[in-house]
């Protein structure tokens, strides 16, 4: 689909007006601008790979890097700065979705046109679903409900709003940075590490099986591909993935249905 003559151009140029969009709408400069919406392809990219690599989309990671990247060269207020993580964020997770479908149709032979209208009729059904279920929980527990200590944790959130106000520690965040980029180096899973510091333990957990399970699968991969070759061990790369994709799922179609459930007691009082 994307080989029609005329057609990725056309992709590239409205992502890039909705960004711009976006950015006009903000008020921010033509330099900030323009950056986030180079940066934009470029973490949009990442978060496909990370997806299509371990299934997990970490998108709020993503907005946080661009976040801090933006405040480090404007006088942007931290309302934009906070807005400029949510472009970000929306992006990596619609591409990390989208590649992903593509990579799965590939596998099991769906067309891919069938894929793209249906990721665009999501795309547009879920902005709309999104805003209406945020604002139900609004109207049912008040603002107040939202944050570390409170009913509903939002941890992703309250690392952006953090650092929208600044690195608290920038001796900590350095030794964080050099940890994970020493760790990433050893092969050994960092971002799941990542996750386990600033989520709690019963989100978390699962997220740290799956990644055991994926070690483990790695591991059993590569004794395969010593004993029969690449060819042998193909099937088990793609199992590995899924499997551990399963387990992340998992935890999150539970955590989805404990929020419906505390949205309906909450409007029913």
């Amino acid at each position: 689909m994307l080989k029609k003559p005329g057609l990725r151009p056309l992709l590239v140029l409205f992502v890039a007006s909705a960004a711009l969009i976006c950015c006009f709408a903000l008020r921010l400069s033509p330099v900030v601008t323009a950056a986030i919406v180079l940066l934009s392809f470029v973490t949009a990219i990442m978060s496909a790979q990370s997806v299509g690599q371990s299934g997990i989309d970490p998108m709020e990671i993503f907005g946080l890097i661009v976040l801090l990247f933006v405040a480090a060269f404007s006088q942007s207020t931290q309302v934009q700065l906070f807005f400029v993580a949510g472009i970000i964020a929306v992006a990596c997770g619609l591409a990390g979705d989208v590649m992903s479908d593509f990579k799965t149709g590939q596998i099991i032979g769906t067309d891919p046109r069938t894929l793209w209208i249906g990721q665009v009729i999501g795309a547009l059904l879920g902005a709309i679903v999104a805003v209406a279920v945020m604002l139900a929980l609004v109207a049912a527990y008040g603002t107040d409900a939202f944050g570390v200590d409170a009913e509903f944790i939002a941890a992703q959130a309250n690392v952006v709003a953090t650092m929208v106000a600044g690195i608290p520690s920038v001796p900590a965040f350095v030794l964080g940075l050099v940890g994970g980029t020493l760790l990433y180096c050893a092969g050994i899973p960092a971002m799941m590490l990542g996750l386990g510091v600033y989520l709690p333990f019963y989100m978390s957990l699962t997220t740290g099986v799956g990644a055991l399970i994926r070690v483990a699968f790695d591991r059993v991969r590569k004794a395969r591909v010593a004993r029969d070759g690449e060819a042998a061990a193909k099937e088990l790369d793609e199992a590995g993935a899924v499997v551990a994709s399963g387990v992340l799922g998992g935890e999150s179609i539970v955590g989805v249905i404990i929020a419906f459930a505390s949205v309906a007691s909450g409007l029913m009082g």
